[in-house]
């Protein structure tokens, strides 16, 4: 079980420190308008390839400003205007729609490309053949801004709410926690970020029976989150965020003393709990956020407590 515990964590930590980013080029066509034109004499020449795009992105699959009819439709309006049909005997022939999607953590990218081959009609036996034209492509894809990787250091203090039931009276004095993190954003993608952080969390814990003490309990804990949040501009100098996520953590070390019958017991790690976590906070400048937040658990070893956190950025 122990060797389980660490290789589910070891697994969950690669896949969030690497993930930030994944690609899935998907290109398909998609014959939606042909052409009702009649090539039955040679009276017309192919004088160049058009191409013409529309664009738009997601959040979690919510945005685009417009539906896919409506963004092959700018498409096919931007591929008309490249070739040149007003005032000319034109028209388009093997008209096709290409799809493009790009994948980066939450965000979708999708491109619509029409393309299509345009030709001129004349009168063979009065006017000379139309002259090839030069090939009009949509414009390139300007390439996605390198994700930018924000790594720090994390230290605070931890505390639990004291409860009661029946006759045992819990007194949780304050604990505390170390940890790295880890922050990925995209100066494309305004506001939003998202991260990972490995946690190791002290807590200690009175119990009283009848108001005699009875046990105590100390846990160092380990715990990897994966977060999502914003952050939005305060003043010059300042930014607030909020970020939260599931996490998922174990119990490395228990240890109880037993008041009552004089007897220190030490117990190894526990199996995987999950949970979730809240903050909310400031950053100052670029190196320095002050944090506040909580930690929900579910599990067979529960344990909440909320932390205030200050972080050096680097």
């Amino acid at each position: 079980m122990k060797n389980y515990n660490w290789a589910v964590l070891l697994v969950l930590a690669l896949v969030l420190s690497t993930s930030c980013r994944v690609h899935d080029g998907l290109t398909r066509n998609e014959n939606q308008h042909q052409t009702q034109v009649v090539l039955s004499e040679k009276n017309y020449r192919i004088i160049k390839y058009v191409e013409g795009d529309a664009s738009a992105r997601y959040y979690f699959g919510i945005g685009g400003g417009k539906s896919k009819r409506g963004l092959v439709a700018r498409a096919r309006e931007n591929m008309l205007a490249n070739a040149g049909l007003i005032g000319k005997s034109r028209a388009v022939i093997n008209e096709t729609v290409e799809t493009q999607y790009k994948q980066s953590f939450f965000v979708t990218d999708v491109r619509y490309i029409v393309s299509a081959y345009v030709v001129e009609f004349y009168d063979p036996a009065t006017e000379a053949a139309p002259t090839a034209e030069e090939s009009r492509y949509a414009e390139p894809e300007k390439p996605a801004p390198p994700t930018v990787v924000t790594k720090g250091i994390t230290a605070g203090v931890a505390f639990q709410s004291d409860e009661s039931s029946w006759d045992y009276n819990y007194t949780h004095n304050p604990g505390f926690h170390l940890g790295y993190m880890l922050e990925f954003s995209r100066p494309d993608i305004r506001y939003l970020f998202w991260g990972t952080q490995l946690n190791l969390t002290y807590l200690n814990t009175n119990t009283t029976y009848k108001n005699n003490p009875w046990l105590s309990e100390k846990n160092l804990c380990i715990e990897i989150p994966a977060l999502i949040g914003a952050k939005f501009p305060v003043g010059r100098h300042f930014q607030w965020f909020i970020k939260g996520g599931p996490t998922i953590g174990i119990i490395l070390m228990n240890r109880e003393y037993s008041s009552n019958i004089q007897e220190d017991d030490r117990y190894g790690g526990s199996a995987p709990s999950v949970g979730g976590e809240l903050y909310s906070g400031l950053q100052l400048g670029k190196n320095f956020q002050l944090s506040a937040g909580h930690r929900w658990n579910m599990g067979t070893y529960e344990y909440d407590y909320t932390k205030v956190s200050l972080s050096y950025l680097f």
